[in-house]
């Protein structure tokens, strides 16, 4: 498994697809804010802080709702002036590490 290390102050320790769980053995639980895989030495256990959860879907909402009133100011635009939208978007993490962005598939 290979690893991409970002300097950065983040809620998230580690993001991890489904070929990344798959490799670990890995079980997580989004309702429970936690994840299992095997060891040598038998089950091992993360669990997230309850603080950082509410925090991440608190940011969230906030998200969503700044989105949904960019919605309604974009359903008044002309005929014919439609926006493309680019299949894949550049994020920074963090601003002070512009130099590492992250490409997320839209």
């Amino acid at each position: 498994m290979k690893f991409s290390v970002i300097r950065s102050a983040s809620p998230y320790n580690i993001i991890l697809g489904r070929s990344g769980l798959r490799e670990l053995r890995a079980i997580p639980s989004t309702l429970h804010a936690m994840m299992k895989f095997p060891t040598p030495r038998g089950i091992a256990t993360l669990v997230t802080r309850a603080t950082t959860v509410l925090e991440c879907r608190k940011r969230e909402e906030e998200q969503l709702l700044t989105e949904d009133e960019d919605e309604l100011t974009d359903k008044t635009t002309p005929l014919g002036k439609e926006k493309v939208v680019p299949s894949t978007e550049e994020v920074w993490v963090h601003p002070a590490h512009r130099d590492q962005p992250v490409t997320i598939g839209t």
